[in-house]
């Protein structure tokens, strides 16, 4: 207890003790006989300053009569007496002069004195700053996991409520002991304010007074997974809350899920939120904690401007509170009954001593005088009432450490304040790991990925179609927060072997990937509405073509059989033959050739053949076109020759899995990968429009596999559709498709929200390397020639080799092989199933699953082109049938092609529109915004949120990569 920490610096101090009494034993205590303790708290003096407390400790016998205390440091003398008391002493506690022990060690000389009586001790006082210990009080928000989604709704409802309650009971406590409570995420509050109206002003006035703390993301997610636009609709509605209370609400907190993504940077800034606060698990994170806890540093966004102040402080839960958590029992853990769920925690104890915790920060040189803790009984639990009481008590006998019952903003102004100008300043992708999750439920998560890109396409054909008109805003932003809740780290039961909880959790968590798919097309029709026309029993003949991109966009429109059953030749609004196929899944395929940037084509459907040039062929195991040649191999599958044909150059490199597109089953925790058998290959489309080969096989944990490789007509990039149908096998494995490119010296890049990241470059340290989540696309290049590989269904790939096969059990995950650097490669591999995970997520999928590819051979890489052909293939060009042609005027255009428009949204105000601008250059960039249509009252850039800012009269400059928000009023 004396020596905590080695002593940097020694100062002499002289104690003496004089006895001031004629008795004590019959002899002279030896030096032996007295143990000085220095204890690492300061307490509070008789003038109210702080002063070190060392407690001296007998070791036998008892001292007797009256005492007192000189204390000498330096210059500095102090008297501290002990009256006479009939049981006597056997240990005194002194507080040395407030200065000592501070700011450096300090070596104690003690003498005691009874009467002409005297004993020396020589003590070393090591440093102990005057600490503060911030106390972040909140549940854990799993959606699910713990209960079913309703009790777990129920309990943090009531939770906020509670809190309310507790604030208001504590309010005249000392500062720092009045509770304050944190619902973490905004998810247990939007619940609240829909599902019980009448508590809106208690909530609000609760918000006001500080009672409760609001932080600003809805759910604890995946930030990697979500789309560019996803990313905003996180912030909805503690947006909304913040404009009724008045109070900031500008912390995002990330609990449990290690890792986020570069790409919400931006995203923060613009919504008007400084700082971040990540609590990630220890569980399956890598090296999430090393070198990064307690660590505040400044992160820039991928535009090189736009930055928050990031704070680790450890796993949530880091202040020991799961130790009471675990020994109540957890009786809200799978309760199905929730009214033996109590309402909150009581037992009249909570343990606040940290100071362990202080100790060892000193000893490490801790630069800061804080240290934040979050107090979570465990996930998903009633609130603890015991802390306000615990933290008055202790704050009422000890100076330092003083506690201070927190929230989120509290915290952060706080570092900002105070160290804000002396922080390191850090870019980079913080690459995520529970992404593998997605990949137990591969159906679901490709399912997400299409409703996100029918949404996006479907607030701007709302725009397009409905200039200057309201939107229903309510409909379009339940749709947004049905995919977000997909997006949600929480899927399954923490036991998965309980079937009533695992089945229950399971069935919620699937129904809202289904409501955001429907709810997607719902808002796709509703938006094409204007461009249809009443029933009237016949099939419509014409087909209206748009397209929702800021440039001119050429593609491939698919009828189905009963969209095009009137024949199958095309013809455009001239009049004029377009090439067009009669597909053996009975669809009719053409090409719409240069629609039109933010507008339509028109195309009809008449009586007669297929009208067809010369365009691509098949012979045998090759196809062509005029762009690329491959060619398949007879005896694996797998793409042996991938040439562009400008420049002779074959992509594939055969010496990677024999090829391009390689099956490969993969058993947990076991380097032993399975190549697929049986292969039989047919030729499914002839041409001349498009051509494409099947091939068949059956593979280890799959009834069967299959592999389609489709060329079209002048296009020049190659279109891969895998289909797996997979046993449910509660064996640990994995699915994985290697793509080894033959690009030697090349640099990977990752399309990522709001940006672009160079795998191992642009990665934090403490990211993931064994798997990284993509957006839609990936480039591999050097400076000549490269490939862009869109993955539209599967957001997961490895770099280099199948490092993703970590499946082991609680408390194992820190122990894995995880990567620490990624060695420069050409090969991925695209990871689409998995069941590696041992809680929370599927133990089994089951059923036939799509993962298409799209892969384009190119020169010296562009991130324009790159990012343009993985829009392309993710929101392709939209058709409805319609007799008329609805001659969709262009609403406004962007004379940079380096700036690209990634949504048109209507506001549900008339005449009032937001548009989000995006530059792919590495340059600042200057755009003219203009609207060739409807002439706008007022064009202004938005600062913050979606409010209206500085005004564009002419042009607006965008930063390198960045992003911006404009709000046009017609």
């Amino acid at each position: 207890m004396v020596n905590f920490y080695k002593i940097n610096k020694k100062t002499l101090i002289h104690l003496v003790f004089i006895l001031a009494s004629t008795s004590m034993f019959a002899t002279i205590l030896p030096t032996e006989a007295v143990e000085c303790l220095v204890q690492p708290v300061y307490r509070f003096r008789k003038d109210k300053t702080p002063g070190r407390e060392i407690i001296i400790k007998l070791k036998e016998g008892k001292l007797e009569g009256k005492i007192a205390v000189d204390i000498t440091a330096g210059k500095t003398k102090e008297t501290t007496e002990f009256l006479d008391k009939k049981e006597g002493y056997s240990e005194l506690s002194i507080l040395l002069p407030n200065t000592i022990g501070v700011k450096s060690d300090a070596t104690v000389t003690i003498v005691i004195r009874q009467g002409k009586n005297i004993i020396k001790k020589t003590v070393n006082v090591p440093t102990m700053r005057h600490w503060n210990v911030y106390l972040y009080n909140h549940a854990h928000v799993d959606i699910g996991y713990t209960n079913t989604h309703k009790n777990v709704e129920l309990l943090h409802k009531n939770n906020i409520l509670e809190g309310i309650k507790l604030a208001e009971k504590t309010k005249t406590y000392p500062k720092g002991s009045q509770f304050v409570w944190n619902p973490e995420v905004t998810w247990p509050l939007e619940r609240l304010w829909e599902t019980q109206p009448e508590e809106r002003t208690n909530v609000l006035n609760a918000i006001k007074s500080g009672f409760i703390s609001v932080d600003a993301s809805y759910s604890n997610t995946d930030t990697s997974v979500c789309s560019d636009e996803e990313l905003f609709h996180l912030f909805n509605f503690s947006r909304k809350i913040q404009r009724l209370s008045g109070k900031p609400i500008d912390v995002f907190q990330q609990m449990d899920v290690p890792g986020i993504s570069w790409g919400i940077i931006p995203v923060l800034n613009q919504q008007g939120i400084k700082y971040i606060m990540a609590w990630p698990n220890t569980d399956r994170a890598g090296f999430s904690h090393e070198g990064l806890d307690k660590k505040p540093l400044w992160w820039v966004g991928p535009d090189g401007k736009s930055k928050v102040l990031f704070l680790q402080p450890g796993q949530y839960a880091n202040s020991g509170s799961m130790d009471k958590g675990g020994a109540t029992g957890r009786p809200w853990f799978g309760q199905r009954d929730p009214q033996k769920v109590p309402l909150y925690i009581q037992t009249g104890d909570a343990n606040v001593d940290f100071t362990k915790k202080l100790v060892d920060m000193e000893a490490e040189k801790y630069p800061y005088d804080f240290l934040v803790l979050s107090w979570s009984l465990w996930d998903n639990n009633p609130l603890d009432a015991d802390i306000p009481d615990a933290v008055k008590k202790w704050n009422e006998t000890h100076a330092y450490p003083q506690i201070i019952i927190s929230g989120g903003h509290q915290i952060m102004e706080m570092i900002d304040k105070k160290y804000g100008d002396k922080l390191p300043v850090v870019k980079g992708d913080y690459t995520e790991f529970w992404t593998d999750g997605l990949g137990t439920a591969a159906k679901l998560a490709a399912m997400n990925r299409k409703s996100k890109e029918i949404l996006t396409q479907s607030e701007t054909l709302w725009s397009m179609l409905h200039p200057a008109k309201s939107a229903p805003r309510n409909e379009f932003e339940e749709a947004w927060r049905k995919i977000i809740l997909g997006s949600e780290h929480t899927w399954c039961f923490e036991d998965p072997n309980d079937s009533y909880f695992q089945d229950a959790i399971f069935k919620v968590k699937k129904g809202y990937f289904i409501d955001a798919h429907e709810r997607s097309i719902d808002l796709m029709d509703e938006a094409l509405a204007p461009a249809t026309e009443q029933a009237n029993k016949t099939v419509p003949s014409g087909i209206a073509v748009f397209n929702t991109h800021s440039w001119n966009q050429s593609g491939t429109v698919t009828l189905s059989k009963e969209e095009s059953g009137l024949g199958d030749k095309v013809v455009d609004d001239k009049g004029n033959p377009i090439p067009s196929q009669r597909l053996s899944t009975g669809e009719l395929l053409f090409i719409a050739s240069d629609v039109q940037a933010l507008g339509s084509k028109h195309y009809r459907i008449e009586k007669g053949n297929s009208f067809s040039t010369k365009g691509c062929t098949i012979n045998g195991t090759t196809l062509e076109n005029s762009k690329v040649k491959v060619v398949v191999d007879e005896k694996t599958g797998n793409i042996t020759q991938l040439i562009d044909l400008s420049t002779g150059q074959n992509f594939a490199d055969t010496k990677v899995n024999g090829g391009l597109n390689a099956f490969r089953w993969l058993p947990g925790n076991v380097d032993a990968p399975k190549a697929d058998t049986d292969i039989s290959i047919k030729i499914t489309e002839n041409g001349p429009l498009v051509v494409e080969l099947t091939i068949s096989s059956k593979g280890e944990g799959c009834r069967s596999i299959s592999r389609s490789v489709r060329l079209i007509n002048n296009a020049k990039w190659v279109e891969i559709n895998n289909v797996v149908d997979k046993l449910p096998l509660m064996e640990k494995d994995g699915i994985h498709f290697g793509f080894g490119f033959d690009v030697p010296q090349s640099k990977t890049r990752v399309d990522i929200p709001w940006g672009i990241m160079e795998v191992e470059k642009d990665q934090w340290a403490q990211g993931n390397r064994n798997w990284i989540a993509m957006q839609r696309w990936l480039d591999v290049s050097n400076d000549k020639k490269g490939i862009t590989w869109c993955s539209l269904d599967a957001p997961l790939f490895e770099y280099g080799s199948m490092t993703a096969n970590i499946a082991l059990g609680w408390g194992w995950g820190s122990k894995a092989p995880w990567v620490k650097k990624l060695e420069p490669s050409s090969t991925i591999y695209s990871w689409v199933m998995n069941n590696h995970w041992f809680t929370n997520f599927p133990l089994t999928q089951d059923g036939p699953v799509s993962f298409r590819y799209r892969l384009m051979p190119h020169g010296e890489f562009n991130p324009l082109e790159a990012n343009r052909f993985g829009l392309e293939q993710s929101q392709p060009l939209v058709h409805v049938l319609t007799e008329k042609d609805p001659k969709t005027k262009q609403l406004l255009t962007i004379d940079n092609e380096k700036v690209i428009v990634t949504i048109l949204k209507q506001s549900e105000k008339e005449g009032e529109m937001i548009v989000r601008l995006r530059s792919l250059s590495d340059k600042t960039e200057t755009a003219k915004i203009g609207f060739p249509s409807i002439s706008p009252k007022s064009v202004n850039v938005c600062e913050i949120e979606e409010n209206a800012g500085a005004s564009v009269s002419n042009s607006v400059s965008i930063l390198p990569y960045g992003m911006m928000t404009i709000k046009v009023q017609f």
